[in-house]
């Protein structure tokens, strides 16, 4: 496949963990991927890996929530690339604190990244999409959201909204041809996990699974790219369970 036939996905959250085994799969599915993060130094690994020196990958550093600068980026992208084809909301951040103790500055950066960034995103790229009468938008949420894992309200909150936002994108998009459907990922083995958890801790989260073992994040990865391809050309407004068991719709 040549670079020029290439469809253009992005992937938000897309330089690291999760987000990175989406979008290498997505590259690997012949997608020239734009990956879209925060974090400079990941931003900048992506930037010398051999798909953006060939093309196919295209680091962009950018925040989710800047309403400006993702329409000036998809904008740059789709004129130089493509209209977008693929977008995976995937970006997302906690941090610690419980009901009694969340901050309203933690409450609001929290549900900006987990859920405004979701939106922002979404409208910018779905605007493309329904020009093109085609496209597929997959949202990213957790299990969370369900009450399976405590956590911070705002995280839990977020989420929530982030399945409720998919359901109405869905019903509004479809007509335009573009498919939207949300990935609830249960507790997967990511370099961020594993440097604040301890094995007694990780063992106990192995043991709140149906499968008794983490998610991997090949596996939310390979779920997203189904998603993402001809194969679900039927599917549209799901919930999918990327948990082990952790939570069952």
């Amino acid at each position: 496949m040549s670079d020029e036939t290439r469809p253009v996905a992005v992937v938000t959250g897309g330089a690291r963990g999760i987000g990175a085994a989406i979008a290498q799969t997505l590259l690997d599915a012949g997608y020239r991927t734009a990956v879209v993060d925060v974090n400079e130094k990941a931003i900048a690994r992506a930037q010398a890996s051999d798909a953006a020196r060939d093309g196919r990958l295209i680091p962009l550093l950018l925040s989710i929530t800047d309403r400006q600068g993702v329409e000036r980026a998809m904008g740059e992208l789709a004129a130089a690339h493509g209209p977008v084809r693929a977008l995976v909301n995937n970006a997302g951040m906690t941090l610690p604190g419980s009901f009694l103790d969340q901050t309203d500055e933690d409450w609001d950066r929290i549900v900006a990244v987990n859920l405004k960034g979701a939106f922002v995103m979404g409208q910018v790229v779905a605007r493309q999409m329904v020009q093109e009468k085609s496209g597929t938008i997959v949202n990213v949420s957790s299990v969370s959201a369900h009450g399976v894992r405590t956590g911070p309200p705002a995280y839990a909150a977020a989420k929530a909204g982030v399945e409720g936002l998919s359901r109405l994108m869905a019903v509004q998009l479809g007509p335009f041809g573009v498919r939207v459907n949300t990935v609830v990922v249960g507790t997967t083995e990511t370099p961020w996990l594993l440097s604040r958890k301890t094995d007694d801790e990780l063992d106990d989260m192995r043991g709140s699974t149906l499968m008794g073992r983490l998610g991997e994040p090949q596996d939310v990865a390979r779920t997203v790219a189904f998603l993402c391809s001809p194969a679900a050309k039927h599917l549209t407004g799901q919930l999918i369970s990327v948990s082990g068991g952790q939570w069952m719709p």
